[in-house]
């Protein structure tokens, strides 16, 4: 009886051994008892736009399978490769465009998967200025502040374009949206949209509650005098009673910003100066910056700046700015 027993057992691990041979196995649906299960050693989810990042499982790399899910294009170089990130034969994830991939790992018929985001080198907010509508109604300049200004104004008018500057600021900032995605920056844009009621101070706070390492403001100049021209720029001051912190990133940002717009468009150079009245600088908590791009009371100079070809040069500009700052 004994004997009959024992048969069996060994009968039956055999069953067993064949049943999971071959299977498909899950990272989180693995048998507990299978010795040799494919395995990640790593719990990297995340990598940079052009960053590379090793997953590594327990065996050699080189004897897995690497690909990533839906491609499978195979060259000397690449395991596999989609729009958003590739794989090498080792297992070396390589970021390249902001979203989401899902890398395969297989090995002797078991095969797992890691979902990896794609995140982008910065984050930026985009602030176009103005609306189609101004909010004269009241709010504090600065957190704790007794001064109450209008919530946001209607903005200039070109003088030649007669394009008001609400719709300049915004066919601005989405140009400039599209070039920092291109180079791998991820865009939080405080509007796309001409009517909206969003005021400075809110405008600030939804840029602080998108997580962005910095906040760029950008609007168009004014003058009496129609022979004024060129582009400045406004930062928090030193001695500004809400946002002290800010002023040495926010001036470095600024003279980043302003040389290489002016460098690409050929503007005049008007320069950077600290400014502690502004409602939607003072709200902040990164680095801000508000770009005057030109006066749009200069007849010149306003058409220019409502030239899509120019204000796709501008944007490069300012792309190069943000490059700058972050030392890319």
């Amino acid at each position: 009886m004994k004997r009959r027993i024992k048969v069996l057992a060994v009968i039956m691990a055999a069953v067993l051994m064949v049943s999971g041979a071959g299977s498909t196995l899950y990272e989180n649906g693995v048998k507990a008892d299978a010795k040799d299960t494919l395995k990640w050693n790593s719990a990297i989810t995340k990598v940079k736009v052009k960053k590379r990042v090793a997953l590594t499982v327990n065996v050699e790399a080189s004897k897995v399978q690497w690909s990533v899910a839906g491609k499978n294009a195979a060259t000397a170089d690449l395991a596999s490769a989609n729009a958003y990130a590739s794989v090498d034969h080792n297992g070396v994830v390589t970021g390249k465009k902001i979203g989401n991939a899902t890398i395969v790992a297989v090995y002797q018929g078991q095969k797992i998967k890691r979902k990896i985001h794609i995140a982008g080198k910065k984050k930026i907010a985009l602030d176009a200025g103005h609306q189609s509508r101004g909010d004269s109604r009241k709010e504090p300049v600065g957190p704790g502040s007794s001064v109450r200004k209008a919530r946001v104004a209607g903005g200039a008018t070109g003088v030649a374009s007669r394009v008001p500057e609400y719709k300049f600021t915004l066919s601005v900032a989405k140009r400039l949206q599209k070039e920092l995605k291109k180079r791998g920056y991820e865009v939080y844009m405080v509007r796309t949209k001409n009517n909206v009621n969003i005021s400075n101070k809110k405008r600030a706070m939804l840029a602080n509650k998108s997580g962005a390492d910095i906040y760029i403001r950008i609007h168009g100049d004014s003058s009496g005098s129609r022979g004024v021209k060129g582009a400045s720029i406004f930062y928090p001051s030193a001695r500004n009673p809400y946002v002290s912190r800010l002023s040495r990133s926010s001036k470095r940002l600024s003279k980043k910003l302003l040389n290489a717009y002016c460098k690409k468009t050929g503007i005049k150079k008007r320069g950077c100066s600290g400014r502690d009245d502004l409602t939607g600088t003072n709200w902040s908590k990164i680095p801000v910056t508000l770009i005057e791009c030109g006066f749009l009371s200069n007849p010149s100079e306003d058409r220019k700046l409502q030239n899509k070809s120019f204000q796709k040069k501008m944007a490069v500009g300012m792309a190069n700015g943000v490059d700058a700052y972050f030392g890319y």
